[in-house]
């Protein structure tokens, strides 16, 4: 199988629920994770933006500023990504159990990685909870994407010990006390 197929296949099977979860127990350490969303936050918000657009006011700030959030986000995605590219090894090891080649081309993985991640996590949310969205990223307006990427992996945990968010996709590890020394 070629690399991209891997990658593609990867990606896929990291956005569906699978039995292959039960076989991989590990977590994604918190900082990985926030460096996941970070990576995946230009499209997210621009997703988010489209995918609310159908319920939201045109006028709304998600659907007015997708397209500016996204720029904006991009540097910080950029940044994320020597992190996230060790994230999607290690799910690139629990869906396939092996380590993704140290020969991929790591720009390939940036390119296909960042669409497929940012489109799954828009896709989680619910329109109905498009207004919530909305609220949540004009609220957090001035934060840095690195810094909202921290404060949704840290709210996803916090769904996640209520049953929700993505447990059945990827586990988010606890917090542990030394992690938030930094």
């Amino acid at each position: 199988m070629n690399v991209y197929k891997r990658i593609g296949l990867t990606l896929m099977v990291a956005t569906m629920p699978s039995v292959a979860l039960a076989q991989a127990p590990d977590c994604l350490p918190q900082p990985q994770a926030a460096a996941l969303v970070t990576f995946a936050l230009p499209t997210l918000v621009e997703k988010l933006g489209n995918r609310c657009s159908e319920v939201l006011a045109p006028n709304a700030y998600i659907v007015a500023n997708a397209a500016d959030l996204a720029d904006r986000y991009r540097p910080d995605s950029a940044a994320a990504w020597p992190q996230a590219r060790r994230a999607i090894n290690v799910i690139f090891q629990k869906f396939l159990g092996q380590p993704m080649p140290p020969d991929m081309n790591s720009d390939a993985i940036r390119l296909l990685a960042e669409p497929a991640l940012g489109g799954f996590l828009a896709k989680q949310v619910n329109r109905n909870d498009c207004f919530v969205a909305n609220e949540a990223i004009q609220g957090a307006r001035a934060v840095s994407g690195a810094d909202l990427g921290r404060l949704a992996v840290l709210a996803l945990s916090v769904a996640e010990r209520k049953g929700k968010g993505l447990t059945e996709v990827l586990k988010i590890c606890k917090l542990e006390p030394r992690d938030s020394e930094r």
